[in-house]
């Protein structure tokens, strides 16, 4: 396991790269991280890129529920993109469900689709 959280200044936005295996602890680990860069910055847009995690069962494994992202701290007024290898099956959570209003924005793209990641959360 390992995972690099960047500022991309010119995008105003908080980036991490996730390689390898991934658990709950993984998962509030980077996104304390996150969060604390982000507010340094004064920054409210996330990317969180799972293209070389491995994943173990399905897409719900990588923590990015709505509850587990107001556990972790991330606020209503976040944005946040999640890149996936493939959506395959797991197409249908291109549009949250249960969506509450306490939970931040976000949105799954396909890791072939960064750039549209990038123009949403901009």
């Amino acid at each position: 396991m390992s995972y690099t959280v960047n500022y991309l200044p010119d995008k105003n936005i908080v980036a991490v790269i996730m390689k390898g295996r991934l658990n709950f602890k993984i998962a509030e680990q980077y996104s304390k991280e996150a969060i604390k860069l982000a507010h340094k910055n004064e920054c409210t847009k996330f990317l969180i890129n799972h293209t070389e995690t491995l994943l173990s069962g399905t897409i719900d494994k990588i923590h990015t529920e709505g509850e587990e992202l107001q556990q972790f701290g991330f606020k209503s007024t976040d944005q946040i993109a999640v890149i996936l290898p493939n959506l395959g099956e797991d197409s249908n959570l291109v549009e949250p469900v249960n969506k509450n209003i306490r939970w931040s924005e976000l949105k799954y793209f396909n890791s072939a689709n960064i750039q549209e990641a990038f123009k949403w959360l901009i």
